[in-house]
């Protein structure tokens, strides 16, 4: 049977419909290109835009603890004083144990603080008003903000405690540092022996007045000394916080200047990032042979750990954190920072100082520190308990060891250094804390931080 040929007019049809099944096809695979097209756009411009936001996140982060910190900001508020106490907001500073000053006006007023007597409201705090620093009449404490000084005693070592002291200049390889020079005034055997007292983070010389009643009655010559960067100290040439890395040459240039003063040894003493700086230059100094003994309060020992722990209570994402480390540790990155040269931070964890560490050392550390967490301290003193006597101190805050319990912390700290220095000295019969919390204040009392 053969074909019947198609008429006449299928084939324009079928062209037809060829033709549009093609142009169809055609505009389908060009809407998928465009759509695609838009896509990869998108999602490369939102790569671009999280790669920037994680970037300046970063750079953020790793610059908040360099840059050094400005002047003290109001923490508390005052809601009623009377003669025997002031009510105070109740925040987790104002409610601790132990002893706590506040101040107004700039230092203009200062007042001490003692035991928390208890709730007046359920938003307030009771405290004993033990003394004020600031006694003339027209600069008494006000209603409304006020800061907190954890230091507790203000001024300089003759306007807080009466004690007898020069300002001396140490010369570090950055330029001219400002330091107190104490007098001993104390029967102890000390003679000889030096305390560098190295202060913290953003913090200055006045937090190392609460030690100084202690060593001068231990007979200890107490050399309270600034580092780069701080008012009134020669900058770095970043003008920046090396956490220690670098400020280490500072206290080398403390001990330098205490030897060629009289000292025959010396006993280096750091609070917080001090501390870090202390325990760097114990295993860097060129006069290891010197240094006879270390106290660290509240230390920073592990700056990798603090960072990590800061940025996880911001709630920043692993990779930024990671990002940022790496920006203060690398040579590239640290130019995104503004950094001269990149920390050492691998230098500055409990491994490194486990391994290098040869002196008797003394850490104290507050339990409940929110500042630099206690973690690695304790992982310090377990690579060298031959070495590191670890005392925690329950209740206290960051570097307030001794407001939380000043008996306590002397008695320890007298007790470590009788020990090592071998000074004829009974810990045990000794009235601690040396200077009375409630004493008078001086003639020439002052409400300001030095």
């Amino acid at each position: 049977m053969t074909s019947r040929p198609l008429p006449s007019f299928v084939l324009p049809v079928a062209r037809a419909v060829g033709s549009r099944r093609r142009r169809h096809e055609r505009e389908r695979r060009a809407r998928w290109a465009h759509a695609a097209t838009l896509g990869l756009t998108g999602a490369a411009g939102a790569f671009a835009l999280s790669a920037g936001a994680l970037t300046v996140g970063a750079r953020v982060m790793a610059r908040l603890p360099l840059v050094p910190v400005g002047r003290q900001r109001s923490d508390a508020t005052v809601r009623a004083v009377y003669r025997d106490r002031v009510h105070l907001d109740a925040t987790a500073e104002t409610r601790r144990p132990g002893y706590l000053a506040i101040r107004q006006a700039g230092g203009a007023v200062h007042v001490r603080l003692g035991a928390v007597l208890g709730s007046p409201t359920p938003t307030s705090v009771a405290r004993v008003l033990l003394a004020q620093d600031t006694p003339r009449p027209q600069d008494r404490l006000e209603l409304g903000p006020a800061g907190t000084n954890g230091y507790y005693w203000a001024g300089d070592p003759a306007t807080a405690h009466g004690l007898d002291f020069e300002d001396v200049v140490v010369d570090s390889p950055v330029g001219a540092m400002p330091a107190w020079q104490v007098t001993p005034r104390g029967e102890g055997d000390g003679s000889g022996t030096w305390a560098v007292l190295v202060h913290g983070h953003g913090a200055t010389r006045g937090e190392t007045l609460r030690v100084m009643p202690l060593l001068s009655e231990l007979g200890l010559t107490a050399l309270a000394i600034t580092y780069r960067n701080d008012a009134g100290a020669a900058e770095s040439a970043d003008r920046m916080h090396h956490l220690g890395a670098d400020e280490w040459e500072d206290a080398e240039a403390a001990i330098v200047h205490a030897l060629a003063h009289g000292a025959r040894r010396v006993v280096l003493v750091g609070w917080s990032m001090g501390g870090g700086i202390a325990l760097r230059t114990s295993v860097l100094s060129a006069h290891r042979d010197a240094i006879a003994a270390v106290v660290l309060d509240s230390p920073a020992v592990d700056w990798q750990d603090i960072l990590d722990y800061h940025a996880k209570a911001l709630r920043a994402p692993r990779p930024m954190r990671r990002l940022a480390l790496w920006m203060m540790r690398s040579r590239w990155g640290a130019r995104a920072v503004r950094l001269r040269e990149p920390i050492a931070l691998a230098q500055m964890r409990p491994a490194f100082y486990g391994e290098h560490l040869r002196h008797r050392t003394l850490l104290l550390h507050a339990m409940e520190d929110r500042t630099v967490p206690p973690g690695p301290s304790a992982e310090l003193a377990g690579l060298r308990p031959d070495l590191v006597q670890y005392v925690p101190f329950p209740e206290a805050s960051h570097t307030r060891e001794w407001n939380t319990d000043s008996e306590r912390y002397e008695r320890v700290l007298t007790r470590f250094l009788t020990d090592v220095l071998g000074l004829a000295v009974d810990p045990d019969a000794m009235a601690l804390p040396v200077r009375d919390p409630a004493s008078p204040p001086q003639e020439r009392s002052s409400g300001l931080r030095l």
